[in-house]
């Protein structure tokens, strides 16, 4: 049943780019039609309700040219956060990397460091736009409306251009922002998310290596580029084992025996990996 449903879906997506093509630029007028609404409205990206994903995951860190990969355990908790657990040896956590709604914080337990902002202060987020809510729907493979609004409600405000395999769905952020995402046409999958703001921060993610979870596509590997006022950093998430199922979310305490060092400066003493 669920994948007749999707391939109607499909058949429906189709047909509603005719009236989204436009391929020298934005669709303008009364954007989207309420009949497009609809079909936009059940794709599965614009309907990531899960309250919790958990993966086997690799993930690589870059800032500023400084590196650090590992293996482990990701975890998110809608509202709550997005959690790295690294293991050395399968023993013991070395080293968590945590997204939570007020600050970004990454600990590395061998040397007892660890880095915390909050997103404003993040150098490479700076001039991007990007905090919590904005991260976690990116890591969700989630279209989301920066302003608050339900995105069936952002809908009918979006432009949308068509380049042949692919339909582009397009709008303003805060400020002079503007996001776009990228749908492949065959499968209805987002594949792209893109926000270009007023003040030339720039963030890309892409998406690819879509698996099966609960009966929808969800992708293995998410890749985010940030550039925020000349600090670039990018994270690469190739995950396995997807889940859905509950589980009990606890972001980590740190000791005050640990010291706080610059995030640059945790991924130069962390090195190539912890395994």
């Amino acid at each position: 049943m669920r994948a007749a449903s999707n391939h109607i879906l499909l058949l429906l997506l189709m047909s509603v780019l005719v009236g989204c093509s436009a391929p020298k630029g934005l669709v303008k007028g009364n954007g989207i039609s309420s009949s497009e609404v609809a079909v936009f409205s059940a794709l599965p990206s614009f309907n990531r309700d899960a309250g919790y994903l958990s993966a086997n995951v690799r993930m690589t860190a870059t800032v500023n040219g400084e590196s650090a990969s590992t293996k482990g355990k990701l975890r998110i908790r809608r509202g709550e956060g997005v959690q790295v657990s690294a293991t050395a040896m399968g023993l013991m956590e070395a080293a968590c990397f945590e997204f939570l709604p007020d600050v970004v914080r990454f600990i590395y337990k061998i040397d007892k460091i660890y880095a915390e902002s909050p997103y404003r202060d993040v150098s490479f987020l700076q001039g991007t736009g990007t905090d919590y809510t904005v991260l976690e729907s990116l890591l969700m493979n989630a279209v989301f409306s920066q302003d608050g609004r339900p995105v069936r409600e952002a809908l009918p405000g979006m432009g949308c251009v068509d380049t042949g395999g692919y339909m582009t769905l397009v709008t303003s952020g805060r400020g002079r922002s503007v996001y776009s995402f990228t749908f492949e046409k065959n499968s209805g999958n987002l594949v792209r998310c893109e926000g270009k703001y007023a003040d030339g921060g720039l963030l890309v993610c892409c998406y690819s290596d879509f698996v099966v979870v609960d009966g929808v596509p969800y992708p293995s590997v998410v890749e985010l580029e940030f550039d925020g006022e000349g600090n670039k950093a990018s994270l690469l998430f190739k995950m396995s084992g997807i889940k859905s199922s509950e589980f009990k979310f606890s972001p980590r305490r740190v000791s005050g025996a640990y010291e706080r060092v610059s995030l640059e400066g945790l991924l130069d003493s962390v090195g190539e990996s912890v395994e």
